[in-house]
């Protein structure tokens, strides 16, 4: 899957377990992604499981490395995929290196996901949650075209939730009547 400056690719094995454990052991990269920055054992344990049960068991094909295009350089992580405490809800997810932020890369993966969402996944709604004081991925959700949608908790405390819905399923189902 491609966008104008990114590609998205599944993880390949041991070629990518570097990048990725960097990533989620990163403490300025984490601080806004579910539960924060993890161990090296913690971000092992979640390598493992993409491995030996998403991509193999659950064939799931929905969560990502990132790179970019013009010399294939390992940027990020992308998903779409269920929340995992409202699974009938799916939701965008991206956690960029560092060095990546402010180049307009977030945005793009957003719009991108979205667009998997509706036209190959047939979602009729798509979701991202979002730490209230990380105003900058607030930004991206709104120039992806979410829109507030509501407040949620966890054992952090609160954070917004944004959404978008799918106009051309409304204007099929307007059409039923």
């Amino acid at each position: 899957m491609e966008t104008e400056r990114l590609v998205l690719k599944n993880y390949e094995g041991e070629k990518n377990k570097l990048d990725f454990l960097d990533l989620l052991t990163d403490k300025a990269v984490m601080k806004h992604v579910d539960k924060g920055v993890m161990t090296t054992e913690q971000a092992e344990s979640l390598w493992r499981k993409l491995f030996e049960k998403l991509y193999a068991q659950q064939n799931v094909k929905t969560i990502w490395a990132v790179f970019a295009r013009d010399d294939l350089r390992y940027i990020g992580n992308a998903s779409l995929r269920p929340r995992p405490e409202k699974p009938e809800d799916w939701e965008i997810g991206y956690v960029l290196k560092k060095e990546e932020w402010g180049k307009g890369f977030a945005t793009e993966l957003a719009r991108r996901l979205i667009k998997l969402g509706f036209d190959e996944l047939n979602l009729t709604e798509i979701f991202a949650t979002v730490d209230d004081d990380n105003f900058a991925s607030i930004h991206v959700a709104e120039k992806a075209g979410m829109s507030f949608h509501s407040y949620d908790y966890d054992e952090q405390g609160r954070f917004s939730v944004y959404s978008i819905r799918n106009q051309s399923s409304e204007l099929q189902e307007g059409s039923k009547f």
